[in-house]
């Protein structure tokens, strides 16, 4: 079974990233698996206190993912934005390479089709919370401030609500309404949340398909791929192995190095009171394109993950997507148009509809938007006159960037023009 598991903090947490020798300690802002497993195991422990029996969960039965901030998004490695967002409208542009190159349509993103400024990648996690930066001191036996000893750490604030998911065959009713303990400052009544546990619906089972093309996915945590000798590695030939084994697909993965980013995984075992050993790992929203992989296998993908440590919620997938989507805007030529609109053109009543077609295209390429009254009053023309079969095509071409309707808009009134001077000619 699947459950959604949501920690709504009562008090401030800081899970630590970073040397202790340098005085200040940042904190993740989004907490990792093998965290928040560690922290319910503590909690169930201080409640059953039996060995054989949290053995049997903790070590089988027990998947626990890395929990994000509500409201929290992820950018892949393959995605790209306008750098400088001179207008509003920039940040509505984002274009995913990976999803180019599965389709096999790879062109050249250079500028923001707005405002013609630079694209640059920002992947990773966004709109999360702000850590907050409390200061500490250590004292002398008089109570006077230690010369140099001044100690710094970052804190994610209260109130804050983390989304992560388990898997389990056991009962999770233990856990429902439950007070967990994350993080450092746990004696000072830090990192407290106030658990819910939900159940999921199963990963939908629809049928998958992506026509013997490729197809892009992307991580959605880190993934600890091992080599041959079974040391940790950031070789994509290693990802293709990992992904071919676990999927069973003979698949292969068309490798971009430029969409790789990487992160050291670090943390530490509560029981031993000892640092885990640091391991070199794919960072969340790295996207890889590969080719061969079937539905069963992408399922298998999803459900199991891929790498090192998958108990510990690392090495999770997702698909980035079915088809491209905010495709550059390319030029509305003449040549694109008659290969466009040669059914429209062929069809008898193409000379009904054409003037109400340019009136549309010049009504909305001048507005940034329009209203549901408006588009049906230039709209509705086009459609009454235009046959059924050509009403698809139709709502595709209008919904062109403004840019491009105006180009059209442009090639439609020409061709009206020189029908009518062929006409004169043919008079005289």
């Amino acid at each position: 079974m699947r459950y959604q598991l949501t920690l709504r903090f009562e008090t401030p947490f800081s899970v630590g990233i970073g040397n202790e020798a340098l005085f200040h300690t940042t904190t993740q802002r989004v907490i990792p698996g093998a965290t928040l497993r560690g922290a319910l195991a503590a909690l169930w422990w201080r409640r059953f206190d039996s060995a054989a029996d949290f053995a049997a969960l903790f070590d089988d039965d027990l998947l626990v993912t890395q929990a994000v901030p509500e409201g929290a998004g992820l950018r892949t490695t393959s995605e790209v934005i306008c750098k400088y967002r001179a207008t509003t409208e920039c940040g509505e542009v984002v274009y995913d390479r990976a999803l180019f190159v599965a389709s096999g349509d790879a062109p050249d993103v250079g500028v923001c089709p707005r405002c013609e400024g630079p694209l640059t990648a920002t992947p990773g996690w966004f709109d999360l919370p702000d850590p907050v930066r409390r200061g500490r001191v250590q004292l002398r036996a008089d109570e006077t401030a230690e010369d140099g000893r001044l100690y710094s750490r970052d804190y994610i604030g209260k109130g804050t609500c983390y989304i992560a998911e388990i898997e389990t065959s056991a009962d999770l009713t233990w856990l429902h309404d439950a007070t967990v303990r994350i993080g450092q400052g746990r004696s000072q009544d830090r990192g407290r949340a106030l658990a819910a546990v939900a159940p999921l619906e199963p990963l939908e089972e629809k049928p998958l398909t992506w026509h013997d093309r490729p197809v892009a996915i992307h991580l959605t945590s880190p993934a600890i791929i091992t080599d041959e000798w079974g040391a940790p590695s950031l070789d994509l030939d290693d990802v293709e192995r990992e992904l071919q084994r676990v999927s069973g697909d003979n698949l292969m993965l068309c490798p971009h190095p430029e969409w790789v980013r990487s992160e050291l995984v670090t943390g530490w075992h509560g029981r031993s009171n000892l640092p885990k050993v640091p391991d070199w790992a794919f960072a969340p929203g790295v996207s890889f394109v590969v080719d061969g992989l079937t539905a069963d296998g992408w399922r298998r993908l999803r459900r199991c993950g891929i790498g090192w440590r998958r108990i510990d919620g690392y090495g999770q997938l997702a698909l980035t997507g079915w088809e491209p989507t905010n495709r550059p805007p390319f030029e509305v030529t003449e040549q694109w148009w008659e290969q466009e609109s040669v059914e429209l053109r062929k069809h008898k009543s193409w000379g009904e509809y054409k003037m109400p077609l340019q009136l549309a295209c010049t009504i909305f390429a001048g507005v940034s938007e329009v209203s549901e009254e408006s588009a049906r009053q230039y709209l509705d023309p086009v459609f009454a006159k235009a046959p059924p079969q050509f009403h698809d095509k139709l709502r595709e071409i209008l919904a062109l960037e403004p840019r491009q309707l105006r180009q059209l808009a442009g090639l439609l009134r020409s061709g009206s023009k020189k029908k009518s001077k062929n006409k004169k000619g043919r008079r005289k």
